[in-house]
């Protein structure tokens, strides 16, 4: 019997249960209907019976990675030498500018808002020299992440004509899931991360917040040279502001090779963002008469859109029996068949994947790191 069973087993063991095995344990001679002495003075141990086993079968299976949950998965995750990974801040750019469109200088820990029910509250953690600033949400989460336009100074300021976010620079992540946090503890990959080889260098960089995924290169560009290629909290390749941050976390541009970030003495580490691979898709599909062309369309791109994002999130895999490590190839059938599945298309041909016949193998080398993203969608039918 495995734990999950035992579980099962002891939820099973409810108030009928116990209170029928406390009657049946007395003899028959005795009157045991409901409302006699026996019955009334057995019912109440029989409902707290019940809560016992219930309580148990709570106990054990948070006692588990593979059931635990909340608190006591984290309490799990403390003994195997990790955390959950908390919910971060998203990072944006703004511009400030007066009556006649010049820039404003903004100080920093000044707050805005930006215009909505209701509305995100920013404060600025940097200056530039070109006049705008960074800004920080003050809320955790990915809600900030997809606001561009017009903020409104909470912070008064007399010059101050207009203030707009124009980038978000560093999106945030949600604080991660039981699923996630189980599955990263249930990992059987059995490398261990030491002395800089490519597991330590994945996990340095799993620990800085905005980082989403990474890739790992080693002795690129020759003996003692790592090439780190990162992608954002959305899956999208980092931008120069978050490649800056994690250059100067693992090997600080003033002291390279010195050891004084996360990388080991010697090492010179180079943090690029993978280079965009926009793939179009174009296919003809035969619809159910009654289900609209344009409905379709919308359904196909955003099926595409899901199994775009899934290919990312598997971008930063290590497959030991290739070179470098990755590999990666969108299949034209996998297309094929999110697309049949959908509600109201009959039938559809072989989609064409930038106007070529043929399934697309990303490339993975020391030069060049690709990361797929989906182009224009034509769905003719």
């Amino acid at each position: 019997m495995n734990p999950e069973d035992l579980a099962n087993e002891l939820e099973a063991q409810n108030y009928d249960y116990w209170l029928n095995l406390m009657l049946d344990n007395v003899p028959n001679d005795i009157d045991k209907r409901e409302g006699s002495i026996i019955y009334d003075a057995v019912a109440p141990a029989a409902m707290v019976s019940a809560q016992q086993s219930l309580s148990l079968a709570n106990v054990i299976r948070e006692t588990y990675i593979k059931t635990a949950q909340g608190e006591f998965l984290d309490y799990r995750a403390v003994e195997h030498g990790t955390s959950r990974y908390l919910a971060t801040n998203t990072e944006v750019k703004a511009k400030f500018t007066d009556d006649d469109g010049n820039p404003v200088t903004v100080d920093i820990g000044d707050r805005f808002a930006s215009i909505a029910e209701s509305p995100i509250f920013y404060t600025v953690t940097k200056v530039n020299e070109d006049g705008t600033a960074e800004m920080q949400a003050e809320e955790a989460g990915t809600a900030p992440n997809s606001y561009l336009g017009q903020v409104l100074p909470v912070t008064p300021n007399d010059n101050l004509a207009w203030a707009e976010i124009i980038e978000i620079t560093i999106p945030a992540r949600d604080a991660e899931s039981d699923e996630h946090l189980r599955a990263r503890l249930l990992n059987s990959n059995s490398w261990v991360a030491y002395g800089g080889n490519i597991a330590d260098y994945l996990d340095m960089t799993s620990k800085i917040k905005d980082v989403g995924a990474t890739q790992v290169y080693p002795t690129w560009d020759g003996p003692g040279t790592v090439k780190l290629v990162i992608l954002n909290n959305d899956l999208m390749p980092a931008s120069t502001t978050l490649l800056k941050k994690v250059k100067e976390e693992i090997d600080p541009e003033s002291a390279e090779t010195q050891g004084y970030g996360l990388a080991p003495i010697d090492h010179r580490v180079t943090v690029v963002a993978p280079e965009t691979l926009k793939i179009d898709v174009s296919m003809n599909v035969t619809i159910i008469d009654s289900v609209n062309i344009e409905s379709i369309r919308a359904k196909v791109r955003n099926t595409l859109e899901e199994l775009f994002k899934s290919l990312r999130r598997e971008w930063s895999t290590v497959n030991p029996t290739v070179g470098r490590g990755y590999s990666m190839v969108v299949y034209r059938s996998k297309i094929l068949s999110r697309v049949m599945m959908l509600e109201g298309v009959a039938n559809a041909t072989m989609p064409k994947l930038s106007s070529k016949d043929e399934d697309l193998q990303l490339v993975f080398n020391n030069t060049t790191s690709q990361i797929p993203v989906l182009g224009e969608v034509t769905v003719n039918g």
